[in-house]
C-alpha cells in the first residue's frame, strides 16, 4: 500500500487561512446526482483551498433504519379527536384530512357552541370540506367571514339551520361575533388562537327523531379536508402548500416547536436535490404517473423526545437518510446514483477491516408496508407484500418479514416502492472500513464510490456508500503533515430503486367509505357456545366449564372497546317444585378492549356457569362519543365437554321375597363420582326407568336392592356411571333375577 500522501506547511497556511464558501455544498451535491464531472469537482474543491478545510470534520449518515416508536397515523388521528383545554402540538403536511381537538365548549339549550384545533400553524385551505362523524357538510355562505354568518350547512341532516361554522387559517385576529354574542359570553372576542387553524361552529341538536343519526357522537368528531402548512421551497424562495416529502422534511427541522433549525446548520443544497427527485413522476400500472415521493398527515411533537427521531416518519415517506456533515444537517434521497470517486488503494494507516455476512436479525427477505388509506377514511391499510427475488432460498429456506409502518404515505404505489427499497437495503451486506488518500476528499456521506481494487481483494469490488468519513490532519514533520480520511462504506446497487410497474407493482382494490350511518356500527356474528370448545383445561387436566361469547370486529374505526352482557337461568320456586326461569335484567357489563387480540373474531368467557341452566348474551360497540345498539345472540345450555367414561357392572343380581338384592362395581375411572341404576320388567334397556342413584368413585363395591316387588317377578337391570359433569358411560350388561314366593 502506498505511504501517507504529504501537504507542506506552506499549503496548511493557506487551508488555515482562506474563508469558507459555500461552494462545496453545490458541488457535492451535483457529484451525487450525477451532475458534474470527477475532474470538474476536484478542481472545484482543491482549487481553493478554504474548501478543503471545510470537510475537515465528521460526515455521516443518520437514520439507517425505519424507526418505530411513534404511535401509528390512524390511532393518533383517534387520539386528536378527543377534547382537550391542552391540546397535543401538531403539523398538518400535505392534503388530506386533519382530526380538528376540542378546545372549548358549552351548550345553551339544544345548541352546542364549540371550537376545534385543526393545525397548530397557518394553512392554506385554498379549498376545504368539513367532515362531521365522517360525513361532509355541503356548505353555502363564507367561512373566513367572522363578522358575518360564516357558512351554513343544506345538506341532508345538515340542512335547515343545524350547522353554521367558522374558518380561522392562521390569520385571525378575533373570534367569530356570532360565537361571542351567541354563546352569552362564554367565548371571548380575544379567544382568536391567532397562528392557529381553528374551526368554530354553531350546532344545533335538532329533533328528536333525527338527531341520534344527525349527532351520533357528542361532540361530534370534526376532519376537515383540505392543503395544508405554508411550506418554504429554497428552489425558488416561495411558500406554498405542499406533499413534496424532501421539502416537509425541511420544514419539521426549521419550524418545529422544540429546537428550530437555523438555514446556517442545514445543508440546503441537498434538501433542494432532493425535492427534485420527489418531484420526479414515476409512471403506473396500466398509464399515468405519480410524484416519487410524497408526504401527507399528521405529525405530533411530543415532549423529551430527540427531533430527528420525531421526523424518522417523513424521512420514510421517501426511504431518504439524513446526513451531517461538518456539523450541518442534510439529506440523501432514495435514488440510484452513480459513483463520484473510484477507490483504488488505501492507506496503511489504519488495518483494513471487510464483513462479508451481517447479524440475520437485520436481514429480510420481504416487507409488507402499511400506508394512509383515504378511502377507509384514514385508516391503516396493508399494501401487497414485497418479495425480494430468490431471498429465501439464499437464507436457506428462512423467510422474514419486514413490517414497514408508512404513516406519511397515502398511496399504496408508493408504498410498495418502498417496500421495495427497505428489503433490498437491508440485503447489503458487505462493509469496508478503510483509510483513503485525498484525493476521497470529495466523499462524503452519502456519496457512492466505487471500489476497484486489485488482489487478493477484487471479490469485494463494486459500488459502496460512505456511511461515515471524517477526513483528519496528523503531524508528519516540521515541513508537513498528513491528510488521512477514515471511512465506513457499505455496499450499495442501482437494483435497489430501480421499479417496473408494469411487473412488480401488484393491484389494490378501493374501498368506498359509507359514512352515513344512524349510530356507530355494532359488532356482527355474535354467537355463544359452551362445552368442550369452550371450556378451560389447564395442563394437569382440570376442567372448568365455560360459556364463550365471541363476534366479529365492528365496521366502524372509532370504536374503542366492546360491552358485553350475560343473562343467565336462574331457579325459581313454582308451587312445590322449582323451575328454571328467566331474570328479567342483564348482568353488570364486561369490557373487552379493541386491542385484546389481534384477531378479527373476538372472545369473552363466562367461568364458573351452572351447568344445564340457560345462557344468552349481549354486546355492542362502544366509540370515542357515543355505542352501537345491542346484538343478542341466541340461547344455550351450559354444559361441560365430552368425555369417556368407562361403564360399571353388575356382579350379582339375586331375588328374594318382594324384593331384589345387587351387587354393583363402579368402573375402574378415575372421573367416575356416581352410579345410575335402571330397571325394567322386559329385557329392553330403552323401555327401563332410573330407580337409583348412588354415589361411588372409581372401583367401589355397593350393595343396592330394589324392594316392594310381587311374589315371582322377573327384574332385568342395567348400570352406568357418570362423572361430575354429567356425561354418562355406556350401559352396563344386563343382569336379571326373580323375586322368590
Amino acid at each position: 500500500m502506498r505511504k501517507l500522501f504529504l501537504i507542506t506547511t506552506a499549503i496548511i497556511g493557506t487551508l488555515t487561512a482562506s474563508p469558507v464558501e459555500a461552494a462545496p455544498v453545490a458541488t457535492v451535491v451535483a457529484l451525487m446526482s450525477g451532475g458534474a464531472s470527477f475532474g470538474a469537482a476536484m478542481t472545484a474543491v482543491f482549487g481553493t483551498f478554504g474548501v478543503a478545510a471545510m470537510q475537515l470534520g465528521l460526515s455521516i449518515l443518520l437514520s439507517m433504519a425505519v424507526a418505530p416508536g411513534k404511535p401509528k397515523q390512524d390511532k393518533q388521528r383517534a387520539e386528536l379527536t378527543r377534547p382537550g383545554a391542552l391540546p397535543a402540538y401538531r403539523y398538518i403536511y400535505g392534503k388530506g384530512w386533519a382530526p380538528g381537538t376540542p378546545v372549548a365548549w358549552t351548550v345553551l339549550g339544544d345548541v352546542l357552541y364549540i371550537g376545534w384545533l385543526v393545525n397548530s400553524r397557518p394553512s392554506a385551505l385554498s379549498t376545504h370540506t368539513i367532515l362531521f362523524d365522517k360525513r361532509g357538510v355541503t356548505p353555502e355562505g363564507d367561512p373566513f367571514d367572522f363578522a358575518g354568518p360564516g357558512a351554513t350547512g343544506v345538506n341532508s341532516v345538515f340542512g335547515n339551520g343545524h350547522v353554521r361554522y367558522w374558518i380561522g387559517r392562521g390569520d385571525q385576529t378575533t373570534c367569530p361575533d356570532a360565537m361571542v354574542t351567541g354563546s352569552e359570553g362564554y367565548f371571548k372576542a380575544t379567544d382568536a388562537w391567532q397562528g392557529r387553524t381553528v374551526v368554530w361552529a354553531r350546532l344545533h341538536c335538532g329533533d328528536n327523531g333525527q338527531m341520534r343519526e344527525r349527532w351520533p357522537s357528542t361532540p361530534p368528531e370534526l376532519n376537515v379536508e383540505g392543503d395544508w402548512s405554508l411550506i418554504w421551497d429554497p428552489r425558488d424562495d416561495s411558500l406554498t402548500p405542499s406533499s413534496n416529502q424532501a421539502l416537509i422534511t425541511l420544514d419539521a427541522p426549521m419550524n418545529n416547536p422544540i429546537r428550530p433549525y437555523a438555514e446556517t446548520y442545514l445543508r440546503l443544497d441537498t434538501f433542494a436535490w432532493a425535492a427534485d427527485v420527489a418531484d420526479q413522476a414515476v409512471p403506473a400500472k396500466g398509464g399515468g404517473t405519480l410524484p416519487r415521493y410524497r408526504a401527507d398527515g399528521v405529525l405530533v411533537w411530543s415532549d423529551g423526545a430527540e427531533l430527528e427521531d420525531q421526523i424518522n416518519p417523513l424521512l420514510d415517506a421517501g426511504a431518504s437518510r439524513l446526513i451531517r456533515i461538518g456539523g450541518q444537517l442534510g439529506i440523501v434521497p432514495a435514488i440510484a446514483r452513480p459513483a463520484v470517486h473510484t477507490i483504488t488503494d488505501w492507506t496503511d494507516g489504519q488495518s483494513v477491516e471487510m464483513v462479508r455476512w451481517q447479524p440475520g436479525d437485520d436481514i429480510y427477505s420481504e416487507a409488507v408496508a402499511s400506508y394512509v388509506a383515504p378511502d377507509r377514511a384514514y385508516e391503516m391499510a396493508e399494501a401487497p407484500v414485497y418479495i425480494v427475488p430468490g431471498a429465501a432460498a439464499e437464507d436457506g429456506g428462512l423467510v422474514r418479514r419486514l413490517d414497514l409502518s408508512l404513516d406519511f404515505v397515502v398511496d399504496h404505489r408508493q408504498a410498495q416502492r418502498l417496500a421495495k427499497i427497505v428489503a433490498m437495503r437491508s440485503r447489503m451486506q458487505r462493509t469496508v472500513s478503510c483509510e483513503l488518500f485525498p484525493d476521497a476528499m470529495v466523499l462524503v456521506a452519502g456519496s457512492v464510490a466505487a471500489l476497484d481494487v486489485p488482489a487478493p481483494y477484487t471479490a469485494w469490488n463494486g459500488l459502496y456508500e460512505v456511511e461515515q468519513i471524517q477526513p483528519a490532519a496528523g503531524v508528519n514533520d516540521d515541513l508537513s503533515i498528513t491528510m488521512r480520511l477514515p471511512c465506513s462504506l457499505r455496499e450499495t446497487s442501482p437494483a435497489i430503486y430501480a421499479w417496473d410497474a408494469e411487473t412488480e407493482e401488484q393491484f389494490v382494490e378501493g374501498a368506498v367509505l359509507d359514512p352515513w350511518v344512524a349510530t356507530l356500527s355494532p359488532p356482527t356474528g355474535v354467537s355463544i357456545i359452551s362445552g368442550g370448545e369452550a371450556a378451560d383445561i389447564s395442563a394437569s387436566g382440570t376442567i372448568t366449564p365455560r360459556v364463550q361469547v365471541s363476534w366479529d370486529r365492528a365496521a366502524s374505526s372509532s370504536v374503542l372497546r366492546y360491552e358485553v352482557q350475560i343473562m343467565a337461568q336462574t331457579l325459581r320456586r313454582q308451587g312445590d317444585d322449582f323451575v328454571l326461569v328467566w331474570p328479567a335484567r342483564w348482568n353488570d357489563r364486561a369490557i373487552v378492549g379493541v386491542e385484546d387480540s389481534a384477531e378479527a373474531r373476538l372472545y369473552y368467557y363466562v367461568p364458573m356457569v351452572d351447568l344445564g341452566h340457560g345462557y344468552r348474551a349481549r354486546v355492542r360497540s362502544v366509540g370515542i362519543y357515543g355505542e352501537s345498539d345491542w346484538v343478542t345472540s341466541d340461547d344455550i345450555v351450559a354444559s361441560a365437554p365430552e368425555r369417556v367414561i368407562l361403564a360399571p357392572s353388575i356382579l350379582m343380581a339375586t331375588g328374594g321375597i318382594g324384593r331384589v338384592d345387587l351387587t354393583l362395581r363402579q368402573s375402574n375411572d378415575a372421573n367416575a363420582v356416581t352410579m345410575q341404576l335402571a330397571a325394567s320388567l322386559t329385557p329392553n334397556v330403552a323401555a327401563s326407568a332410573i330407580i337409583a342413584t348412588v354415589p361411588a368413585g372409581s372401583n367401589v363395591t355397593v350393595a343396592q336392592t330394589e324392594s316392594g316387588l310381587g311374589n315371582g317377578v322377573t327384574r332385568y337391570y342395567w348400570l352406568r356411571a357418570r362423572d361430575s359433569f354429567g356425561n354418562a358411560s355406556p350401559w352396563s350388561a344386563m343382569a336379571s333375577a326373580t323375586t322368590t314366593t
